[in-house]
């Protein structure tokens, strides 16, 4: 597909996979950013100008989108119709049992940062980080939001079921829980557990309604601010730092596990969510770490790393607990 020569001494050319890349990956994030899928969920099969004038755009334009979405089976054309397609009908729309629109709408918002990717690198970081970015459009930060969760619903009852509580564990301290599916899942496993999740304003937008929906309004506490200063409590048992720490520096991360470590009780524990950087280059963890870089200046962090910060925070038997995915828990005891 998107073959630039027919020259058999050139055929396999790696460089024709990178641009039909880009122009798969141009053609599915505009197809949702313009509502074709919505469109086509919710009214139906179109003709193509029917299918233009539903979402406001152009005859050509929409051709030339919904083409390439039909040859990659997110869409089918048959009869002069173009439909959601078997993948679009899985993965997308308020029918699919796990619905990813959000996170091919926060991959077209991920365009606009990997453009910046070569001053980013000059620079030695960004810009502007996501949060900057977010500030000027939240629409973005939302998508991005509706993205974890969804994918946050796929992997929580493996990672839940993973995390090795105290004996006699009471207080879970979830920082940076956004959209609460952790604590939600853990009070619906330890009934004796309460929980309180830490972030920001706008990451909470949402969640406390998806609390008390659950039915666990009176045991999980929303605390909307900053987890990156000032002073966390005490007397808890669990503290979370679930996917967070790729998304700050070293120095960060360091202080907030210092100031983590001064919340638990003697016997708690700290519980690290991330996908952990191996000894050997893997694909996944570059392109993650190198996706960090471009939002954030971050990066991904070896298990090395996350057990320094936790042993110099004064935790003792720091272990590592690998998941059915590619993240792990890393776990100290105070």
């Amino acid at each position: 597909m998107f073959k630039t020569t027919t020259d058999a001494e050139l055929s396999g050319n790696p460089i024709d996979e990178v641009i039909g890349s880009t122009i798969r990956y141009a053609a599915l994030t505009s197809a949702a950013k313009l509502g074709i899928f919505r469109t086509l969920e919710e009214d139906g099969p179109k003709t193509l100008d029917e299918l233009a004038a539903a979402i406001g755009a152009s005859t050509d334009g929409t051709r030339a989108v919904a083409d390439v979405a039909a040859v990659l089976g997110w869409l089918t054309l048959e009869d002069g119709r173009y439909r959601n397609g078997p993948l679009a009908e899985r993965w997308l729309g308020q029918n699919a049992e796990y619905d990813f629109t959000p996170a091919l709408l926060w991959a077209y918002e991920l365009t606009n940062v990997m453009w910046d990717l070569p001053q980013a690198v000059r620079d030695g970081k960004p810009a502007q980080s996501l949060w900057e970015r977010w500030a000027g459009n939240p629409e973005a930060g939302r998508d991005f939001s509706a993205y974890m969760r969804v994918k946050s619903r796929l992997t929580v009852q493996p990672i839940v079921e993973a995390v090795p509580l105290p004996e006699g564990a009471r207080r879970l301290l979830d920082l940076g829980g956004s959209h609460g599916l952790h604590s939600m899942a853990m009070c619906e496993r330890h009934p004796e557990l309460s929980a309180t999740i830490l972030d920001l304003p706008e990451a909470l937008a949402d969640t406390g309604a998806a609390i008390e929906k659950a039915g666990l309004s009176d045991r999980i506490t929303l605390q909307r601010g900053s987890f990156l200063s000032g002073d966390l409590g005490t007397g808890y048992d669990v503290v979370f730092l679930f996917e967070i720490v790729h998304n700050h520096t070293d120095e960060e991360n360091r202080d907030l596990i210092a100031r983590a470590a001064k919340a638990l009780r003697p016997g708690g524990r700290i519980v690290v969510l991330e996908d952990v950087r191996g000894e050997q280059l893997d694909e996944h963890n570059a392109a993650f770490s190198l996706a960090m870089y471009a939002c954030s200046g971050d990066r991904t962090y070896s298990e090395p790393e996350i057990s320094g910060w936790l042993n110099d925070a004064g935790l003792k038997s720091v272990e590592r607990i690998a998941l059915p995915s590619s993240v792990s828990l890393v776990v100290g005891t105070k």
